[in-house]
């Protein structure tokens, strides 16, 4: 007996029954015979006592119940079924009595399941998801508790170091020359012995000096001058957020706010996920890794998918990543994004009833942009118009034509340009992105 989740598509009842042996009893009135004791030949009786004392054959049956969601296995029971051939269950009134009680559990079990829906996010490195992430903490959840507060203090300061020394890379590849000051030397010789190669620093031991030689290069013109070309090397998208405020930062009575929090990198390691009310609905809300070490674990959130989020940062379509095949070679950004949609759109364990949301994040520094560099730095063939509105659409477009015809047709793939910094624009889109969900995953089971 099967029965398929109303919600799901995915929650699934067995029944198994396990036969036993049949025995023979001497009568129905005194109940049944081990079938390790043969019962000896009853002497005759008359017609009428035949009617009550005729043997019987008895069985002994065992049936499991399993309720299985994807592979997880929820609930199992176990019952006796001890029926007589030809006559009524000896136990009837008692499993008919235990029937209800299991009927009542997997009926809860259906109920919670079916008002949880999964939302995935995936996407690339640095794309943006994990700040999207944080955001649904602060929209739907309370934040962030003090202790938080306190591990993001030592990673901003952390993402600090990390981008000045990114940016003191980028003015050697660059042939930018350091001022020649003595306060810049100084600042120079002190940060390079301590994090010349301090591309993801880990632990950063916080000093006054230290803040002063990252106050004094900041300072200087030729780092200055490095920002200037900020939009075509690579740099933390906080960069010159954290060091504008670096006075504030370095203070001994420095409290971490929620734009801090939202500003700050944190690249995601494994899978992180919370759990919220929306509408009448909880949501459970995946996060992987976007790092390519980590995509191989996405296979492992793929059941039981209601909606995924896939994150692109359109303001990629200027910089390059290191190819997957050859690390010696570049990849444009934003088509290595694209790779990584089309596979995600057209997975077959993403079926008609999975909603895929395409969000173009990070549109306000692909504003800054598109002024000062064209889209056919991604797009040779590109005619179009240099316009925001224009270029946004175009590659919307071309992400689109990636998803299959068959998948188009079943459902549509929807998108957003996104700036995930910003916890308003965050708010209106997800809601119009759960419109979507709910149409797709529930409308056509009728739960709403």
């Amino acid at each position: 007996m099967i029965h398929c989740c109303p919600f799901y598509d995915c929650l699934v009842e067995h029944r198994i029954i396990v036969p036993g042996r049949a025995v023979a009893s001497a009568s129905t009135s005194s109940g049944f015979q081990s079938n390790q004791v043969h019962p000896q030949p009853a002497p005759k009786a008359t017609h009428q006592e035949s009617a009550t004392t005729s043997s019987a054959t008895t069985t002994s049956n065992i049936s499991l119940r399993f309720l299985f969601c994807g592979s997880l296995q929820v609930r199992t029971e176990v019952q006796n079924q001890v029926n007589v051939c030809g006559g009524t269950s000896l136990t009837a009134a008692e499993m008919a009595r235990k029937n209800s009680l299991i009927e009542k559990q997997l009926e809860k079990d259906r109920l919670h399941l079916r008002r949880t829906l999964k939302i995935l996010l995936l996407g690339g490195p640095e794309c943006g998801k994990s700040t999207i992430f944080k955001q649904m903490r602060i929209i739907h959840l309370n934040g962030f508790s003090d202790l938080d507060y306190v591990n993001f203090r030592y990673l901003i300061y952390s993402n600090i170091v990390q981008s000045m020394a990114q940016l003191l890379n980028a003015a050697k590849k660059l042939n930018i020359k350091p001022d020649n000051t003595l306060a810049v030397k100084k600042a120079m010789m002190f940060f390079e012995r301590r994090y010349n190669n301090a591309s993801r620093p880990t632990e950063v031991e916080m000093n006054p000096e230290l803040f002063q030689s990252i106050n004094s290069l900041y300072k200087s013109e030729f780092i200055k001058a490095v920002i200037e070309n900020k939009n075509e090397i690579e740099l933390l998208d906080s960069a010159t957020y954290f060091l504008d405020d670096i006075e504030r930062i370095s203070g001994i009575d420095y409290k971490v706010t929620e734009m801090d929090v939202i500003k700050a990198r944190v690249p995601t390691t494994g899978i992180t996920e919370i759990l919220f009310p929306f509408r009448q609905v909880q949501l459970r809300m995946v996060d992987v890794g976007g790092q390519r070490s980590e995509q191989r674990k996405w296979i492992h959130c793929f059941d039981n998918v209601n909606g995924v989020l896939f994150i692109t940062a359109i303001s990629g379509y200027n910089m390059f990543v290191p190819d997957d095949d050859d690390p010696r070679k570049l990849t444009n950004r934003l088509r290595y994004s694209m790779e990584l949609f089309k596979r995600i759109a057209n997975h077959p364990c993403f079926g008609k009833k999975t909603a895929i949301i395409l969000f173009l994040n990070k549109i306000d520094i692909f504003r800054e942009k598109i002024a000062q560099y064209p889209l056919t730095k991604c797009f040779k063939n590109y005619k179009g118009g240099q316009g925001v509105e224009a270029c946004a659409q175009y590659v919307q477009d071309r992400f689109t034509r990636l998803v299959s015809a068959e998948i188009q047709h079943e459902k549509p793939i929807y998108s957003h340009c996104t700036n995930a910094t910003d916890t308003r624009n965050i708010d209106r889109v997800f809601d119009s992105c759960m419109d979507v969900v709910f149409k797709i995953s529930m409308e056509k089971v009728g739960f709403i």
